[in-house]
């Protein structure tokens, strides 16, 4: 919609307010009305103030008067005000798209344009003039290449550095198409100490590109140096007294600030990265989350579900992982997986673990590449089991019912919490349960009576397609949208269980969780809580009386005493047939046996 085509009154009555405007001010000269190239209308206008002039264009849009115009420079790409979307860009005035009425005019924006330039630019002083210029550090930094971020650590390193010293460090960076990113990784102190850099996750710093950097103070009542080459900067800091080694980036240390400066070749040019500082101090998460961060998590099954839950749960705090999972990731896995096509190839144990420790530096994963339930040896289960039964907390991602009797047998030993979920083959829905010692009947008696609860509403519950573990069974149909919203209610019902929340948040300990209009469910969204009652006593073997604990103790001991012998039996058996084999035919049979 062109407006001054579809409403010629309000054309006629910018082009009145111009005129008059001119007519009474000495400071405005119309220098003509135009259309450009999308047939938006300009006004070409000089503004004088003291002994300058300004040439500037006042830009309607074409759906005027319901956005603002805009004023900027006319032919000058020269940086004119602090108010000013970069050099050439338009000038940000009192009126703008967060504060604009219809009612206000061009007119208006010229005025206010001469307030700005007048007050800044007349005096040769700056002067506070009105204005609404808020960018963002999005808008700040979006035309640039080469970056470099300071976070609060390194900031509270350099308050502590003494004047007159050069530190050397690195930095990892990394290149994107839009971008080159740099950080510090670390600092090598006067005392001879290294410093690392505690945000940086581990992943990063090993996958990223390494380069070498300086740093020194720099006086805040200095100004910084103006300088093309790094020759120059070499030169002005040898007058201060400082060397500066052969580095990428040198960094100045002025008081809060930071400034860096990207050396390069020798002969080239010294450029100027833009510095993003750490912004101030927020909270982000209450102060119960705090104790997940001494919680140990397991979880079992990264694929689609265990991968979303467990970096769910690291972004909340949480830092102590095990995870277990034997499957590779594959291209097919990309439609739901949280990870991406770096990690095609790699087990998902692995690579959930480094997404894990990207989000959450300092996050400790303990990995194991079973499949619970599968072909692994006795051995390796058993170790499992142990692992698992250490937990604070276990996770089962796999909706592998034999994945899922193995962990009812490791959380009944140690008296661990267990939370599962799945999601229902369709993707209409899912559910999420858990079980805390104490509070709920054990997992397996959980499960029949969920499954005896849909049985009388007349409709067994529907089971997924294929577990969450990698099987080569047909794929779950069910999309990412689907699977997230069913891991994101299981993991606040897993922060829940961790903290121990008194009364919890939850107050049944299964939900049968509806997305679309389906089965159980009359619409999305629709959520059957289960009640499964309180634990029984039944749940474990009836405690034996004193005679009968002594008579199972003394026949555990004597299996233990027969194990024992035999094995003492065995080894002199072993001793006695070597001392009496001559040595010849002995190393004979070894190397017949060796062959």
């Amino acid at each position: 919609m062109i407006w001054y085509f579809h409403d010629a009154a309000r054309s006629k009555q910018e082009r009145e307010a111009i005129e008059r405007l001119a007519s009474q001010v000495p400071w405005m000269t119309p220098r003509g009305l135009r259309v450009d190239g999308s047939l938006r209308l300009i006004w070409d206008i000089d503004i004088s103030t003291g002994d300058r002039t300004y040439p500037v264009s006042l830009r309607y849009p074409n759906h005027f008067p319901y956005s603002p115009p805009v004023v900027l420079p006319r032919g000058d790409s020269d940086r004119w005000s602090s108010h000013q979307y970069g050099p050439g860009g338009e000038l940000c005035l009192e009126y703008g798209p967060d504060n604009w009425h219809p009612e206000i005019t061009g007119a208006d924006m010229l005025v206010s344009a001469l307030r700005l330039l007048q007050g800044e630019n007349s005096a040769g002083e700056e002067a506070a003039v009105p204005s609404r210029h808020k960018t963002t550090l999005g808008q700040d930094v979006r035309n640039r290449f080469s970056r470099f971020v300071i976070t609060r650590a390194a900031v509270e390193l350099f308050s502590m550095l003494d004047d007159g010293v050069v530190v050397s460090g690195k930095a990892v960076g990394a290149l994107h198409e839009e971008s080159w990113v740099n950080a510090i990784s670390s600092i090598l102190l006067p005392s001879g100490e290294t410093w690392i850099e505690p945000e940086m996750p581990e992943p990063f710093r090993t996958e990223g590109w390494e380069r070498e950097i300086a740093g020194f103070k720099w006086p805040e009542d200095v100004r910084l140096p103006s300088v093309k080459t790094p020759a120059d900067l070499r030169a002005v800091a040898a007058e201060r007294g400082l060397a500066i080694p052969n580095v990428s980036h040198v960094l100045l240390f002025q008081g809060s600030s930071v400034h860096v400066y990207g050396l390069g070749d020798e002969d080239g040019q010294v450029w100027r990265p833009v510095v993003i500082m750490p912004p101030p101090p927020s909270t982000r998460l209450d102060t119960d989350h705090t104790v997940l961060a001494e919680r140990r998590i397991g979880v079992v099954g990264c694929g689609t579900m265990g991968s979303k839950i467990a970096v769910m749960l690291a972004r909340s705090g949480a830092k102590r992982f095990l995870l277990v999972d034997d499957d590779i990731m594959l291209p097919d896995n990309l439609v739901r997986h949280d990870l991406d096509w770096r990690e095609i190839g790699t087990h998902k144990a692995d690579s959930v673990a480094r997404r894990i420790q990207l989000v959450h530096p300092g996050a400790i994963c303990e990995k194991r590449r079973h499949q619970l339930g599968g072909q692994e040896s006795s051995g390796s289960v058993e170790t499992l089991i142990e692992s698992l039964a250490e937990c604070d907390l276990v996770i089962d991602a796999t909706a592998n019912p034999t994945a899922f009797n193995y962990l009812c047998a490791a959380v009944a030993v140690t008296k661990t919490a267990l939370v599962w979920a799945e999601v229902f083959g369709g993707g209409f829905g899912g559910l999420i349960a858990r079980h805390r010692p104490g509070h709920e009947p054990d997992p397996a008696s959980m499960r029949r009576t969920i499954e005896a609860w849909c049985t009388d509403q007349g409709k067994p519950i529907p089971r997924a397609v294929t577990d969450y573990g990698g099987t080569e069974e047909p794929a779950l149909i069910a999309d990412d949208a689907d699977v997230t919203a069913i891991a994101a209610h299981a993991a606040r019902l897993a922060i829940d269980t961790l903290i121990a929340r008194t009364p919890s948040a939850f107050p049944n300990s299964v939900y049968l969780v509806g997305l679309a209009k389906h089965w159980i469910f009359d619409a999305p969204f629709d959520t059957y809580p289960i009640d499964v009652g309180q634990p029984t006593s039944s749940d474990a073997a009836p405690p034996l009386n004193p005679e009968e604990t002594a008579a199972e103790f003394a026949r555990i001991v004597q299996m233990l005493a027969d194990h024992q012998n035999a094995a003492t039996l065995a080894d002199s058996g072993n001793q006695t047939s070597t001392a009496g084999t001559p040595p010849s035919q002995g190393s004979g049979d070894r190397r017949a046996a060796d062959g």
